[in-house]
């Protein structure tokens, strides 16, 4: 079967509701672009807040309980796996702010990546699939950036991100 499907949502929570909820539309949503333009606004162009929704054979690894503060940073994290000194070994995932998720972790197994959340949850994902996913997620969610010109603060990671974009584009 070796269905994937990786999708950037922007969003937060929604403090003031009277039941925990999040507000989160899909980068693909025209509404998600007013989201991230007031979340970076709010944070001085530091932070955009939302989550990476990974799903593999209809099994959700990552979704909204991953929300983060630094979707830049959870970003770079995921795409480390492309990067030159990037061996195979254990590499951290970064959910800013998410204390439920900090020990978040990839490495290859095989022909796998094994993701593991925590220490009672692990999941295999095939390794070409996933880096194909990521990529094309990566560039979505860049260009969404690029394309509605959001204002990210000199301090953030965006333009890191920018030059990974640039280099993947050129291989």
């Amino acid at each position: 079967m070796n269905k994937l499907k990786i999708e950037t949502f922007i969003g937060e929570e929604e403090i003031n509701a009277p039941v925990y909820k999040i507000e989160s539309f899909p980068i693909t949503n025209p509404l998600a672009v007013e989201k991230a333009q007031k979340i970076l606004e709010e944070n001085e162009g530091d932070y955009l807040s939302g989550f990476v929704s990974l799903i593999y054979n209809d099994v959700v690894i990552f979704g909204e309980e991953q929300i983060t503060e630094s979707l830049l940073e959870t970003w770079s994290d995921l795409i480390y796996i492309f990067n030159s000194h990037y061996d195979g070994r254990s590499h951290g995932i970064v959910f800013l702010d998410n204390a439920s998720y900090n020990d978040t972790v990839i490495q290859e197994n095989g022909q796998f990546y094994e993701i593991q959340l925590d220490c009672s949850q692990s999941f295999l994902v095939p390794i070409e699939i996933f880096k194909n996913e990521v990529k094309k997620e990566f560039y979505k969610f860049v260009e969404f950036c690029k394309n509605e010109k959001l204002q990210f603060s000199e301090e953030s990671s965006y333009c890191g991100l920018l030059e990974t974009y640039d280099e993947l584009l050129g291989t």
